[in-house]
């Protein structure tokens, strides 16, 4: 069970978890509920968190978590409409396994379905998220084969309107479908991936979509920010002097996600070990050091990594899942449950996950 939820008043629900096409309905609770305002980029360095920022909304009242074997887990508000085990695949092993592990999953920005890409560009649709292609319809053939990928994939982003999809790899190189338009990628700017004269410092780990749908933004482990189209440029942990994944002044943990804000003019980034850097107009609500928690090490660690952050549709709060399903929710973004509320024991203990979680989508 996460530790350090506050003892503010529960709010109570009724939430639904869906694992290999099974649903299930109980009631949740908990949370993390920030209570009062504090500064940016806090926890790093020695530097103390404040107490959270008031809460004055919740415009958002669910979220999905997805796990490498494809399962889906929903709470709150956010309906199932099917995993990779509805289609008869059995997850990571068995007699129908996935050809990847899940590496992501977005939301239908019209609600009602989502999608999940594997490392291998496999793309799964489920619910009205329409189905415009994968790496496999260009003729790769996954991450082996005649014709394989350069590096797997490594994130999806969906269009504004639904019609089409984004994927990104490790390498930094990005496939459009459906009317998902190509803005450029890394190898635009003269980058030659993770190998070659000019490899990118580190590998890219994530992709955000402008809410113009003109562009995106993708994101390396080292907090370096790459901005295609109209997707602008607000900043990256080297302008607050970070010096990457190493140097002097080095990330505490790796950069593994991006959100936009809702107008696009800002962003955020979050890293394994829950600190949250925040660009332009996105506001900072809190991270995992403001509860106490000590990053992947110290006297009162994560459990487990954080691997996915989601903001509120009025950007006003975030969520972030660590790898065993925790949840830690900030701003207006409502706590409807983890993992853990199922009778869920994270990546061990008697009731583990079948997989890792790897992407939250709201």
């Amino acid at each position: 069970m996460l530790k350090w939820i506050r003892k503010n008043p529960v709010v109570m629900g009724v939430g639904t978890l869906a694992i290999a096409g099974l649903v299930v309905t109980a009631a949740t609770s908990g949370g993390f509920s920030p209570t009062s305002s504090f500064s940016s980029n806090c926890g790093y360095g020695g530097t103390a968190c404040p107490p959270p920022p008031p809460v004055t909304s919740t415009p958002a009242s669910g979220y999905h978590l997805v796990g490498a074997d494809g399962g889906i887990f929903n709470f709150g508000n956010a309906g199932f409409y099917g995993n990779t085990y509805t289609l008869g695949l059995t997850g990571l092993t068995g007699s129908h396994p996935l050809n990847a592990p899940i590496a992501g999953v977005a939301e239908n920005p019209n609600g009602g379905g989502y999608w999940m890409v594997g490392a291998d560009g496999g793309v799964f649709n489920f619910g009205n998220a329409g189905f415009y292609g994968s790496t496999y319809s260009l003729g790769l053939t996954g991450l082996t084969g005649s014709h394989p990928l350069g590096s797997p994939v490594v994130g999806i982003a969906p269009t504004p309107d639904g019609k089409g999809y984004w994927l990104v790899t490790k390498a930094g190189f990005v496939y459009g479908f459906g009317d998902a338009k190509f803005y450029g990628d890394t190898f635009s700017y003269g980058l030659t991936g993770l190998t070659g004269s000019h490899p990118l410092n580190a590998p890219i780990v994530g992709i955000a979509a402008a809410p113009s749908g003109t562009g995106y933004w993708l994101v390396a482990a080292d907090g370096g920010v790459f901005n295609f189209g109209s997707a602008g440029f607000h900043g990256t942990t080297y302008s607050l002097g970070l010096t990457g994944l190493s140097g002097s002044h080095p990330l505490n943990a790796p950069i593994v996600g991006i959100a936009s804000t809702e107008s696009g003019n800002g962003y955020w980034l979050v890293a394994a070990d829950g600190g949250i850097f925040n660009f332009g107009n996105a506001g900072f609500d809190g991270s995992t050091y403001s509860y106490g928690l000590t990053g992947l090490s110290g006297s009162h660690p994560l459990n487990a990594p954080i691997v996915g952050i989601v903001p509120t549709a009025n950007s006003g709060g975030y969520w972030m899942v660590g790898k065993d399903g925790g949840i830690f929710n900030f701003g207006n973004a409502g706590f409807y449950g983890s993992t853990y509320s199922y009778g869920l024991t994270g990546l061990s203990g008697s009731h583990p996950l079948s997989a890792p979680i790897v992407g939250i989508t709201d």
